[in-house]
């Protein structure tokens, strides 16, 4: 698999910013009211640190964190659509794009699959030709 930067970008993006936005919700007064908040943030930036690693490393277990991930990542947009802050608005944009990241990131194992399965054939004439081509020439 070919890894392409902007995806890994999204994933760290998120990464980044839910975490960011865990410390700032600990750091609240009302934290009791921002567990569940805090906690699905922790759960998405640590999920999509580890498939930024994955994906750039080419694991075959890429597709299957990613489709972990989309959870995650959807749970954490639901949660923080509650709050109507800039930065939720940030977190819940960054966490659909990593949705759309993570469905690039199966496609692309898939895509995989159906080239081991069919595999690119080199035409026997193209060798026979060759093979000609020096029985002349000789």
């Amino acid at each position: 698999m070919i890894w392409k930067k902007n995806i890994y970008d999204s994933l760290t993006s998120c990464a980044t910013l839910c975490n960011e936005f865990a410390t700032e919700c600990s750091n609240a007064e009302d934290i009791e009211a921002r567990y569940r908040s805090i906690f699905l943030n922790l759960d998405c930036a640590d999920m999509c640190r580890n498939l930024a690693m994955l994906y750039v490393r080419g694991s075959e277990n890429a597709r299957l964190l990613a489709k972990a991930c989309i959870e995650v990542c959807e749970k954490c947009s639901q949660e923080v659509s509650q709050f109507d802050t800039d930065r939720s608005r940030q977190i819940y944009a960054i966490c659909q794009q990593t949705i759309c990241s993570c469905v690039t990131i199966i496609d692309m194992g898939h895509q995989t699959d159906r080239e081991a399965q069919n595999p690119a054939v080199t035409p026997a004439s193209l060798f026979y030709g060759i093979d000609l081509r020096e029985t002349l020439y000789n």
